[in-house]
């Protein structure tokens, strides 16, 4: 098992992308807004969209006045990506791409809960140039066993991707960009950071969802459904050496409340959850193998 370490990203982290942060006007305080209209909110680190709540609505600044006058409704479109909520989706047509300009050490780039066809991601450093490139289909083929399935059966994207393979530089410049020709690119959330290799994720790990949509019947048995988000969730038994139990327990610790990218194991993107561990407990078995119990929720 990993676990990325997150790096926030910041106005002076994120120095370009294709999307324009045109969603809605700025918030003019001599405006006076009816309900339903939308303005945003654009400052340093701040990027949000309000929808006025009441009407006759002037001089209610939305960030304090949330409530009785605005609601929030979420990120910009541009921003959405570095929020920490990848159920809402950055979107454009075709192509999306930005650039990331780091003054930390990195080595794992993650997209949540996306669709594209192709992820292409380089790493530059001011002094050794272009260090890393990669071009990833997002096409699965994992449900592809023969020549039937392969002409036959839907075709199925990837939603989540890791690299977890770049170059730990001190400082260096990240392009992602995701292709889907004629289609709308969708990226819930990118992560960068630093991975932590925590044990071996033993066999008998369970992964599935918690479903948020409602399935309602009547007194008739007809059912009323309501698609909503869901989940990611996971438990895993990690074997980890003895000697790293304690490193292991503190680190845990300091992101009890901070979203972290869990990679249960490499070969099963359906272990690759961004969220929070809900509890933990190591044991220790013996002096060189200890085991690490962890159940794992996603924010999507």
């Amino acid at each position: 098992m990993k676990i990325i370490r997150p790096i926030t990203v910041t106005d002076s982290v994120l120095s370009s992308s294709n999307i324009s942060e045109d969603d809605y006007e700025a918030w003019v305080s001599t405006t006076t807004y009816q309900v339903e209209d939308r303005v945003m909110i654009v400052t340093d680190n701040y990027h949000k969209i309000f929808e006025a709540a009441a009407s006759a609505n002037t001089n209610h600044d939305p960030v304090t006045d949330a409530g009785s006058w605005w609601t929030l409704v979420g990120s910009t479109n541009k921003w959405r990506a570095f929020d920490n909520s990848p159920s809402e989706q950055t979107s454009f047509n075709s192509q999306v791409t930005f650039t990331l300009s780091l003054t930390e050490r990195l080595d794992t780039v993650a997209l949540m809960n996306l669709y594209a066809a192709s992820v292409t991601i380089t790493q530059t450093d001011a002094v050794d140039g272009l260090v890393y490139t990669q071009t990833a289909s997002l096409i699965s083929t994992s449900s592809i066993q023969n020549w039937y399935s392969y002409f036959f059966e839907p075709i199925v994207h990837v939603t989540d991707f890791v690299a977890t393979d770049l170059f730990p530089y001190a400082a260096s410049t990240i392009v992602v960009t995701l292709n889907a020709p004629a289609e709308t690119v969708l990226l819930g959330e990118c992560v960068v950071g630093l991975s932590r290799d925590m044990g071996f994720t033993q066999y008998g790990a369970s992964v599935g969802i918690q479903d948020y949509s409602i399935k309602e019947a009547d007194t008739w048995g007809n059912y009323t459904i309501v698609e909503r988000a869901f989940s990611k969730r996971a438990d895993f038994t990690v074997w980890i050496e003895s000697f790293k139990v304690d490193e292991v327990q503190s680190l845990l610790a300091s992101y009890r409340a901070v979203p972290v990218v869990y990679v249960g194991s490499d070969d099963y993107t359906s272990t690759l959850i961004y969220g929070f561990y809900k509890d933990f407990a190591v044991e220790i078995v013996q002096e060189s193998i200890s085991v690490c119990t962890i159940s794992v929720e996603g924010l999507a």
